[in-house]
């Protein structure tokens, strides 16, 4: 039944969708009511707060139960005129939304543990210079030095993994070594 079109009225000089009668113009809008206000606006400002304040207690995050109040919201007025129970139907959609929304983020908080599992949380500072100083080689050469000295890999099997012969190897070692003191020698003169 979603994917119904709404009934169309467009006998009139203006046309109307559930019974909500639309101005013609550049954005079809609902007509307001007497107050100036569509049924849209008078449902929004009367359950807005609430539903802001049941996705708060839901996700604990006041910016993503804004987020998802809005969406709710949003989601309730596209059938306002065709539910019965306008207030009951936004309750179960923001509690399914932030539903939802704990299962995604579960998966991401998941995803970030298996990316940075078996990494230190933090680095001495001598660490942190020689990775300053590694990210500024270029890739093959970084990729031999670390290769080498931090997962003690033989020139063959780094060979292998870069695609090269062992000579490469040790022409990118040698180079990558020179370029790695250099840096360091101009880190010590400032």
């Amino acid at each position: 039944m979603d994917d119904d079109p709404p009934p169309v009225t467009v006998g009139s000089a203006t046309p109307t969708v559930y019974g909500v009668t639309l101005v013609p113009g550049d954005h079809m809008r609902p007509r307001t009511t007497d107050t100036g206000r569509s049924a849209f606006d008078d449902f929004y400002r009367t359950h807005r707060a609430d539903a802001v304040r049941w996705a708060i207690a839901l996700v604990g995050d006041r910016a993503v139960a804004e987020e998802l109040a809005q969406d709710s919201l949003a989601a309730v007025g596209a059938k306002l005129r065709t539910i019965d129970n306008p207030a009951g139907y936004l309750r179960r959609t923001v509690v399914n939304r932030a539903s939802s929304w704990h299962r995604s983020n579960a998966r991401e908080r998941r995803r970030l543990r298996r990316a940075t599992a078996g990494q230190p949380t933090s680095y001495t500072s001598e660490t942190g210079e020689m990775l300053d100083a590694l990210s500024a080689l270029p890739y093959r050469q970084r990729a031999a030095v670390t290769l080498r000295y931090w997962s003690d890999w033989t020139d063959d099997q780094i060979a292998d993994a870069l695609d090269c012969a062992p000579s490469t190897v040790r022409v990118l070692l040698h180079r990558g070594l020179a370029a790695l003191e250099q840096d360091l020698r101009e880190e010590d003169a400032r």
